[in-house]
């Protein structure tokens, strides 16, 4: 009779909101901008421009980036209208992480630190076969084989020689960027 395998859950949280990076137009370098939260809404009659504001961390000085320009204000949902002067943070978020706001603005979206894995000790590793799955809870987009590494506590070099020896299986890649969750089985790694 198989002895079936042990299971641990692990979670991927984010922490904080990611920050971007970019050149800064008021110290002239490339550099790191935080969120402030807060977006700048300015109508002028019937046509509307929507900005989200940014502190770069260089100089300190706010940065606008442009969410909506010259829109007619009809155009704009009442509902989204009222959660950019509210400065909804969940619509900070979404707006953050759009696809047309970097490219707009030249922007990247940058991670690091952003987020963490609550990762509890495998059981019975090493010695036996283990289950893990990996659930993110934002859509955050990393490498499967950085947490592998992180959860383990051991190096990503080290991970990536279980991988390529089998011991670590998985029918998601591991070495290419995901946003969604994944689960792997880790085999002994015998010795060495």
């Amino acid at each position: 009779m198989a002895i079936p395998l042990a299971a641990v859950t692990w979670r991927l949280r984010q922490t904080r909101l990611p920050r971007l990076r970019g050149r800064c137009p008021a110290c002239a370098a490339a550099s790191t901008f935080d969120p402030t939260g807060r977006f700048r809404v300015n109508a002028n009659g019937k046509i509307i421009d929507v900005w989200l504001l940014l502190r770069c961390q260089g100089c300190g000085r706010a940065r606008k980036v442009t969410v909506v320009e010259r829109s007619p204000v009809r155009s704009i949902d009442p509902a989204l209208l009222r959660r950019y002067h509210d400065n909804d943070p969940g619509l900070v978020a979404e707006v953050l992480l759009a696809a047309p706001l970097q490219q707009r603005n030249r922007l990247t979206v940058d991670w690091d630190g952003a987020w963490v894995l609550d990762a509890d000790p495998v059981p019975g590793w090493p010695g036996r076969p283990v289950t893990v799955r990996v659930d993110l809870a934002a859509a955050i987009p990393v490498r499967p084989l950085r947490l592998v590494a992180d959860g383990l506590g051991i190096s990503r070099a080290a991970a990536e020689r279980l991988w390529a020896d089998g011991r670590i299986r998985s029918s998601t890649r591991l070495d290419t960027r995901t946003s969604s969750g994944f689960s792997f089985t880790l085999d002994d790694p015998g010795p060495g």
